[in-house]
């Protein structure tokens, strides 16, 4: 998983399924987008009011935006 995957990851769950990639996780909660719990993700009390679609936009908002700076810091030259 790449650091800003599981940087956004950590930022809005604090327990997900060990062993999936990014793309598995985010999928998976779209599939339940409109679901407020799924069995292995326990998301941070901060948002677990939201569904589990709006965390994963929340979690991919946040990883572009990991991307982002790490772009503008010159850290990489392009979206990894």
């Amino acid at each position: 998983m790449k650091p800003a995957e599981r940087f956004a990851l950590d930022q809005w769950l604090f327990s997900y399924p060990d062993g999936k990639t990014y793309e598995e996780i985010i999928a998976e909660m779209q599939h339940f987008a409109n679901e407020w719990t799924i069995e292995n993700f326990d998301a941070w009390q901060v948002v677990e009011n939201f569904t589990m679609g709006q965390v994963a936009e929340f979690i991919e908002d946040t990883r572009m935006a990991f991307e982002r700076a790490l772009l503008d810091l010159g850290i990489v030259t392009t979206h990894a």
